[in-house]
């Protein structure tokens, strides 16, 4: 979200259908009647929240979107063929997992500065692990199905090929705008790219995903 929306011609909001808050590019929209007028009519949220980006004088315009957010946009979503779909997935699980956990732990979903959170490490049992990314495993399984048959505009990227060399100029060409050379995400990674570096139990965790033929996955990511 943070590469798109520093391009000069895209404005990228966050998480419209966040459960617990509307997330915009500069706020937070936290308040339960907010939150409740819009999950009340969600297809009239997106409805509007497209009328009113056709004001604003860049051009393209998106949010982004987690699959389990509010299954009517998705449904809403998988049936409007004019609206373009970026569909990013992530290879590794364990890393996607370690991620999580350790975001939502504190609340804390993404930073712009390395600090003390960046370095700490999580506290976590292997069958906690397995239990989450089989549930992320098989809702990008099941999701893939769709969206390889949708009509839309679309492309699908795995997590690395966001940091591969021209990968702005191909979201760029991909998006029918112009490369920006502005074009950088402020965000910081929070974890070590050496993923058994993120637990406080890293022998357990190595030894269950060597168990199971995952040892890849204990590799660096990126």
């Amino acid at each position: 979200m943070t590469l798109l929306n520093s391009h000069r011609q895209i404005d990228c909001s966050g998480e419209q259908f966040n459960p617990y808050a509307v997330v915009n590019v500069s706020d937070k929209k936290r308040d339960i009647d907010t939150v409740l007028s819009r999950d009340a009519a969600p297809e009239e949220h997106m409805n509007a929240f497209f009328a009113e980006a056709e004001t604003r004088k860049v051009e393209r315009v998106g949010f982004k979107f987690m699959l389990g957010h509010n299954i009517r946009v998705l449904d809403h979503l998988l049936k409007t063929p004019d609206v373009t779909l970026i569909y990013v997935h992530r290879d590794n699980k364990l890393a996607q997992v370690s991620s999580w956990i350790k975001a939502s732990s504190e609340r804390k979903w993404a930073q712009n500065t390395v600090d003390e959170h960046v370095s700490k490490k999580i506290q976590v049992a292997p069958r906690k692990v397995s239990h989450i990314w089989h549930e992320y495993a098989t809702t990008d399984a099941l999701f893939s199905r769709v969206f390889e048959d949708l009509p839309h505009h679309k492309i699908k990227l795995e997590y690395r090929e966001l940091f591969a060399p021209g990968f702005n100029e191909r979201i760029c060409g991909f998006l029918g705008v112009q490369p920006d050379r502005k074009m950088k995400s402020p965000l910081v990674k929070q974890g070590s790219n050496n993923i058994l570096d993120r637990f406080q139990n890293p022998k357990a965790i190595e030894n269950y995903f060597t168990t199971i033929g995952r040892a890849d996955w204990l590799e660096p990511e990126l």
